[in-house]
């Protein structure tokens, strides 16, 4: 084993620092502190959703498949930088940059002028190298700085309610900057006529630079956890000192791998792919719909976009709702409203029937209600999975889940565009660099059948997997009592039955089989 007392040599030094120090009490102000981080994602993914592919298609002479490409390498290279991420965040403190400035926030501080780099990603007229190595660069900056952030729940409490205010607030303004997004590049749309590409830039520099101030305002308002000696020694009774980047990577290979282990996580992953697979694919697709489909322009796609102004009450009801009934029955109030919109899509496009503005308000209305309960969900409960590890490790490696997480989530993201690309050119779907062109039926009808039918399908494997999810509020109670007991010498052959029975469920390993708490 690796001297310890060489290894962590001045590691109190930092101990006192404002970002170890917990507050007594998680209140409306430090919620929203916490929260309003969502700014960096939403500037640096906000516009790339709905936008991103049409403009490569619209204004940068880019088809379908080639913007597609884009997506699919930055996945391939995405999932290195998202792999390295949160077990490099995890084990950061080793170092006496990691303990000074926190093995989170140090990457917090980094985030902020790293949600300028987004702007570069819509300059029209360039080649395909340059959107490849742009959208790279942008997308491996988020993955990299915004895993850190994932894991603060984790560790500033470990109280049931006051994590799902955090996550709670964090969803509020989440969705609170996607209409706003919507709103800001609808006016750019009204400025400059439909064939000028400067609306895009003009509108993502305003966006990264309110980024810059929110993100500076996350990370004066929260703290993390502080490394023990103690559970220090027990990570380095698991691992060896690192030699080499290759090294580094084969250890956060492995832990990758193994968070699949626990079966709660296995499920959440399904739930948790399948609807932001669904998201991406709806809003990859949604302005060719309303532009190529139903003959709107993109300025009414920006608009009816702003019915995710939705998501803030939406996000603050089911936050309170999620304390009442377990995420398993929250997450069934949120697929009746998808599944009738993608249905009422295809609906409107092959009946045209009057009012039609009228009928896609209440279409985007509905799927917001259920697209923003089925992400806040998600984040709420995951702070309570590395709980589970933890009974299985002995560690906190919240950053190594959050690194699952976060790879999950860009890979739907960019998985939906590149599904979108390919059935798009497949249907013989017309590129241009001047602005939009007409399509041909069978583009028409591919994207009637994307939004519709694909949508809708995800979202079925989505429910079949909320339905074997049994992460709760009483559940967790019983993982992190069991933890305290066990930390605090007890044996494990003393185990309460219901407890036991309730881990083997979680963890999907028999609790008897678990090692690091044996003596």
């Amino acid at each position: 084993m690796t001297d310890q007392k060489e290894l962590h040599d001045g590691w109190n030094e930092y101990r006192s620092k404002r970002i170890y120090r917990a507050k007594k009490k998680i209140g409306f102000w430090r919620s929203i502190g916490f929260g309003v981080f969502s700014s960096y994602s939403q500037a640096m993914q906000g516009m790339v959703v709905t936008w991103l592919l049409f403009f490569y298609t619209t204004f940068c002479g880019l088809s379908a498949v080639e913007g597609a490409s884009i997506f699919a390498i930055g996945r391939v290279v995405d999932a290195f930088t998202t792999l390295l991420a949160g077990n490099i965040s995890d084990k950061f403190y080793k170092f006496k940059i990691g303990r000074r400035f926190g093995r989170r926030h140090f990457f917090l501080l980094m985030a902020a002028p790293a949600a300028l780099i987004a702007i570069v990603q819509w300059v029209p007229n360039m080649n395909y190298i340059y959107y490849l190595v742009t959208y790279l660069i942008t997308n491996m900056m988020l993955s990299f700085l915004e895993i850190p952030y994932d894991t603060l729940s984790n560790e500033m409490t470990q109280d049931y309610n006051e994590r799902t205010k955090l996550s709670t607030s964090r969803m509020v303004f989440a969705g609170a900057f996607a209409p706003l997004i919507q709103w800001v590049i609808a006016q750019m749309f009204k400025m400059w006529p439909k064939t000028s590409p400067v609306p895009y830039m003009t509108a993502q520099a305003i966006f990264s630079v309110g980024a810059f101030v929110l993100i500076l305002v996350t990370y004066f308002s929260t703290w993390e956890h502080f490394v023990t000696k103690d559970e220090a020694a027990v990570e380095a009774s698991h691992t060896t000192e690192q030699q080499s980047i290759g090294m580094l990577f084969k250890s956060a290979l492995k832990s990758y791998v193994s968070t699949f282990k626990i079966k709660a996580y296995r499920i959440h992953l399904l739930i948790f792919g399948a609807s932001y697979l669904a998201a991406s694919v709806w809003g990859t697709v949604f302005a060719y719909y309303i532009v190529d489909v139903i003959g709107l322009s993109s300025a009414t796609a920006a608009y009816l976009s702003m019915f995710s102004l939705v998501s803030i009450p939406v996000t603050i009801i089911a936050g309170w709702a999620i304390t009442k009934i377990t995420p398993r029955a929250l997450y069934m109030y949120a697929y009746l409203p998808i599944i009738g919109a993608c249905a009422a899509t295809a609906f409107v496009a092959f009946y045209h029937p009057s009012h039609i503005i009228v009928w896609l308000s209440v279409i985007c209305f509905f799927y917001n209600i259920g697209q923003y309960i089925l992400w806040f969900i998600p984040w709420n409960v995951f702070p309570f999975i590395p709980d589970i590890d933890t009974v299985v490790t002995g560690e906190n490696r919240s950053g190594v889940f959050a690194s699952v997480m976060m790879f999950i989530m860009q890979t739907s993201i960019a998985l939906g565009t590149i599904i979108v690309g390919l059935m798009l050119d497949a249907s013989g779907f017309v590129k241009s660099s001047t602005g939009s062109v007409g399509e041909p039926a069978s583009a028409k009808l591919m994207i009637v059948g994307i939004i519709s039918v694909v949508v809708g399908v995800l979202i079925l494997i989505a429910l079949i997997g909320a339905t074997k999810f049994k992460v709760t509020r009483q559940t967790s109670l019983v993982v992190n009592k069991e933890i305290e007991r066990l930390r605090n010498g007890g044996k494990m052959a003393d185990v309460d039955p219901t407890t036991e029975a309730t881990l083997n469920d979680l963890t999907g390993v028999n609790y008897h089989d678990i090692k690091v708490w044996q003596k």
